[in-house]
């Protein structure tokens, strides 16, 4: 069976998204802590992870986990708090979270918004067609089975908000992007979403970490430039 993944000590809340994952056909596997979650985010039947941002007291102790968790998983992960914190949000996003919301929090909206993320995951793979699984774009392999990207040969350290720019970017090569088309572009399953608002800050924060590991690359004429007072151009 499909299964989900949700890191919480909340028992009550775990076993009510338990019982709504079942009506969509997903198995909850739920932890309290970080031990073995490399092994189980690994599993080919994870199609998301789901993690409770107050699971430790220490956030710096929840950032290593999504920070884990990010590096070993290809899918989505939502991020979920009681009351709102803008800096925690930003970290989030920052580790390549696909969602983050707070305030209101219940098993239902929580399915919700985990079913929603895994459409949206898969959107991108299907969006060219089955026959279509791969791009190529200069030196680079872009891989919409396995949301990886190779530059001559070897794989990039993208995080999933990274490999959705990238894409995304590479698709409109020369073409000069604003902040808008690239937040409805790659944060577009959020943009009817209020709790979700996602500021041009943090499509900056993005787009400079993508630009940021392209110069890192040797021999690579491949580069993102800003053009001031609009937006982004990948030439």
């Amino acid at each position: 069976m499909q299964s989900l993944l949700l890191v919480t000590k909340q028992l009550k809340l775990a076993a009510q998204v338990s019982q709504l994952a079942l009506q969509h056909e997903y198995f909850v596997n739920s932890i309290s802590d970080d031990e073995d979650i490399d092994v189980i985010v690994k599993k080919d039947n994870v199609f998301a992870v789901i993690i409770d941002l107050s699971v430790f007291d220490d956030f710096n102790r929840v950032k290593d986990l999504i920070a884990q968790v990010t590096k070993s998983f290809v899918g989505p992960v939502i991020t979920f708090d009681q009351e709102y914190d803008a800096d925690d949000e930003e970290a989030c996003y920052n580790l390549g979270v696909m969602d983050y919301f707070s305030n209101y929090i219940d098993a239902n909206r929580i399915i919700l918004r985990t079913m929603h993320k895994i459409s949206a995951f898969d959107e991108l793979a299907e969006e060219t067609g089955n026959n279509k699984r791969k791009e190529h774009f200069k030196d680079f392999v872009i891989s919409l089975k396995h949301f990886q990207v190779k530059y001559k040969g070897e794989v990039l350290n993208f995080t999933p908000k990274e490999f959705n720019i990238f894409y995304y970017m590479v698709r409109h090569h020369d073409q000069v992007l604003s902040r808008e088309q690239i937040f409805n572009g790659v944060w577009r399953e959020d943009r009817d979403d209020g709790d979700a608002f996602i500021s041009s800050r943090i499509v900056d924060m993005h787009v400079s970490h993508v630009r940021d590991k392209l110069k890192e690359l040797p021999e690579n004429d491949v580069e993102i430039k800003t053009v001031r007072g609009f937006g982004y151009v990948l030439k």
